[in-house]
């Protein structure tokens, strides 16, 4: 019995609560998180991706409201607007599963402030959303801050960087001395402590799961070794070959998810992406076709999938290699979730196999180099000289079974030069079927302002 709820210091409707859920065992980081949050101290935690860091501070947020206090008592602040959203459908399952009135409330950037500020006039009591919105509402004296006993900072590393570190203390100057902060993440470095102490008070703890890695163990790594221009038709080999039941790929730089995005469904794979051009309601379109099984693909960058948790994703796809170790700690972990067996694909030009290298000594992992070969992932030991390499032409005989397996993404390295002329037509295909699409929006768009 000592490693259930009850043991935790936790109410019986919110034991309940968790019953409804299915979850009856809480994990290792909510056994040192709850009671440390529950008796007030200010907390730095650490733990692999997908142990229940959410619950662990909004179980005790939640045991510790006042229902005679009306306005914020607790603010949680996420790097995107995504796990703002996540994080806010787990806080009003756990309001309605246990009966307390929380009041909870979603602010994020991409919405309109006006029915954001209505909800604000009905004085809730848990804030959740983007750092910018809830700092313009606290300084339009909107959000009552010296009510709050709580602020939580999820994804707080990133929270923490230069580029958000402002605002952040924005929101935390406009609290009370006394109030309570708590910083979670998968990847706790050295900078991110040493900034996280100058907000908390001297006594704060620093919590970590020590079961298991900071990358879950069911999780393979694998890499690819391929040139720049070829990473798209390795991605295509890759998802015609495994078969994905659902797939996250992932690129370094935002602007370019759209095109990889509008791509893959010209030739045929259902895919999404959540790029910041997009608006609120298609960001959340996307991921709900993904969630449903609508889509099979969901392109993203580091700041569109930091910390999501979508259940069934059973593979990782590095297209560009992440600039970071604790960005590859992050992208790998949306897979192999909960115990679940995944798998990690990273796709690499030999300049680029250094950063995998760094990857197994940071975080302590072993990579398998593989290859796509006839639909099926096998082991590889090709090196630069043989992607550089000339091939000689294929044979006579060879040309019309060759020719079929590009067009099934499954080429030898032998076809190389009809691949590149199957590629540049495809291009052609993409780009002219583009050009109707844009063309036939603007026809559309012209004929709603003439009506």
């Amino acid at each position: 019995m000592e490693n259930r709820f009850e043991a935790l210091g936790l109410s019986a409707p919110l034991t309940a609560a968790l019953a409804k859920q299915g979850i009856e065992t809480p994990t290792e980081i909510q056994q040192h998180m709850v009671p440390m949050i529950l008796s007030g101290r200010d907390i730095i935690g650490r733990s692999e991706t997908g142990s229940g860091k959410t619950l662990a501070y909004l179980l005790p947020i939640f045991e510790r409201l006042d229902s005679a206090v009306r306005g914020a008592q607790a603010i949680i602040l996420t790097p995107t607007h995504e796990l703002a959203a996540q994080v806010f459908h787990q806080a009003k399952l756990l309001e309605e599963n246990s009966g307390l009135e929380a009041g909870c409330v979603l602010l994020i950037g991409s919405a309109g402030p006006k029915r954001q500020l209505e909800r604000l006039k009905e004085k809730p009591r848990v804030l959740i959303g983007s750092t910018g919105r809830i700092l313009d509402f606290i300084k339009r004296k909107k959000i009552p801050a010296h009510l709050v006993k709580t602020l939580v900072l999820d994804e707080g590393d990133r929270l923490l960087e230069d580029g958000n570190l402002a605002e952040v203390m924005g929101v935390v100057k406009s609290t009370l001395k006394e109030r309570q902060i708590i910083l979670l993440s998968a990847s706790v470095g050295g900078e991110t402590r040493v900034r996280a102490k100058e907000l908390m008070r001297k006594d704060a703890l620093f919590l970590e799961a020590k079961t298991g890695s900071p990358v879950p163990r069911g999780i393979s790594h694998f890499y690819i070794l391929t040139s720049k221009r070829e990473k798209f038709l390795e991605l295509r080999k890759i998802l015609a070959g495994e078969k994905p039941e659902r797939a996250i790929v992932f690129l370094n730089n935002p602007e370019n998810i759209e095109v990889t995005v509008d791509k893959l469904c010209h030739h045929g794979i259902k895919a999404v992406g959540i790029y910041g051009k997009a608006g609120k309601l298609e960001r959340k379109n996307a991921l709900e076709d993904f969630r449903q099984g609508r889509a099979t693909v969901l392109v993203a960058s580091d700041i569109g999938a930091r910390g999501l948790d979508i259940t069934g994703v059973t593979h990782i796809i590095n297209i560009d290699v992440p600039e970071e170790a604790s960005q590859y700690l992050h992208r790998a972990g949306r897979c192999g979730r909960q115990g679940e067996a995944g798998t990690a694909i990273t796709l690499v030009t030999p300049g680029e196999r250094r950063w995998v290298h760094k990857y197994e000594k940071v975080w302590g992992l072993q990579f398998v180099q593989k290859e796509m070969s006839y639909g099926k992932l096998t082991d590889s030991t090709k090196t630069r000289k043989d992607l550089e390499r000339t091939i000689k032409p294929p044979s006579k005989e060879e040309e019309g079974t060759r020719e079929e397996m590009t067009k099934r993404d499954f080429a030898p390295a032998a076809a190389k030069g009809k691949i590149q002329k199957e590629e540049k037509k495809e291009e052609l295909g993409f780009f002219a079927a583009k050009a109707k699409k844009q063309a036939e929006k603007a026809k559309n768009k012209l004929q709603n302002r003439k009506k």
